[in-house]
């Protein structure tokens, strides 16, 4: 995959939260202070009441792990943006240095494989639904949530034979399967749940973690 296709895919991806604001792909937005264009690979804006939210991603194909060079690089490119918050969306991992600056930063980092652009680039790409087998699931679902007054979004899909939902928490990159007899407990940590197959979430604690009768109530990584 060409870095060109990677960035589609990323664009891709987060095209799918257009229903939650606007998401504009590949795009050039004046620099605050010259003046000269600077280019966007997504620029996601949010209305939250009097105020619109203004999101800044940017993708990174790598052979080697994001290092604080690129971070510091995006968080500049943000500040010369007016962007209230930073993504970097990388196919790698990242240094251990560069997961502190972020986290100092606000900036988020993101994984998006090979596999998992290539799915986002590809038409007709299918999930068999892991819990019955006997139908197909699509991630064409989204919604966000706050969480300690940070922004949460999520992406899912349901199984049309036996209502299973699919979850995938793009703050901590979670996967997991809920209905009416499993829970997810993701990283992040946000407990998702299922009733009359519509999707909850509910804040866990994970300094009182709940006490499962039924074993089927634990996570469920729907990739592995």
């Amino acid at each position: 995959m060409k870095w060109q296709e990677y960035q589609e895919a990323v664009g891709q991806l987060y095209d799918q939260m257009d229903g939650l604001g606007t998401v504009r792909k590949n795009i050039t937005i004046p620099d605050r202070v010259t003046g000269q264009p600077r280019q966007v690979d997504v620029w996601w804006e949010i209305k939250l009441e009097n105020h619109t939210f203004k999101i800044l991603i940017d993708a990174k194909k790598r052979k080697g792990k994001i290092d604080v060079k690129d971070v510091e690089e995006i968080m500049m490119l943000a500040q010369s943006v007016n962007a209230d918050k930073a993504i970097i969306v990388t196919n790698n991992e990242w240094t251990i240095p560069a997961e502190i600056r972020a986290k100092f930063d606000g900036l988020d980092l993101r994984i998006l494989t090979i596999d998992e652009a290539t799915d986002l680039v590809v038409e007709d790409k299918w999930l068999m639904c892991k819990i019955c087998r006997k139908d197909c699931v699509v991630l064409d679902q989204s919604g966000f949530t706050t969480k300690n007054g940070l922004l949460n979004w999520w992406l899912g899909g349901k199984c049309r034979n036996c209502d299973s939902i699919y979850i995938n928490c793009q703050d901590c990159g979670g996967k997991g399967i809920v209905n009416e007899e499993t829970e997810y407990i993701c990283n992040c940590p946000i407990l998702w749940t299922s009733a009359n197959g519509v999707l909850m979430i509910l804040e866990y604690d994970p300094n009182n973690p709940q006490e499962y009768e039924n074993p089927n109530q634990t996570k469920i990584d729907y990739d592995k």
